[in-house]
């Protein structure tokens, strides 16, 4: 008898396809999908301005505050998101997994 998953469980196996539980590559798949995002809104915006300007509307005007909030809480987590995906990187160039640590030296950094 084959067992099947679940849709659940296909569904959250999706996202180890393609960073394949890689923390530095989820962070930079991450890291680009929120540059694609950002620049969606973007384009939502300048849309919504070229219609206020050219119409007078004031519900686009109205949605231009919603997405220039939307784009400024987006813009923090790029920069968050581009923090943490540099340090992984520098992190993981550096990393020698053959390297045995002094246990005093672990010690001294854990106080």
């Amino acid at each position: 008898m084959v067992k099947r998953k679940s849709p659940i469980d296909l569904f959250f196996s999706m996202g180890d396809k393609v960073t394949r539980g890689d923390p530095v590559r989820k962070a930079q798949f991450d890291y680009y999908l929120m540059w694609i995002i950002f620049f969606g809104f973007l384009l939502i915006l300048v849309m919504n301005l070229q219609v206020f300007f050219m119409h007078w509307d004031f519900k686009a005007l109205g949605w231009c505050f919603v997405l220039g909030a939307i784009l400024w809480f987006q813009y923090g987590s790029m920069k968050m998101a581009r923090a943490a995906h540099q340090m992984m990187k520098k992190q993981k160039a550096g990393i020698d997994y053959n390297k045995v640590e002094d246990v005093n030296e672990m010690m001294e950094m854990a106080k």
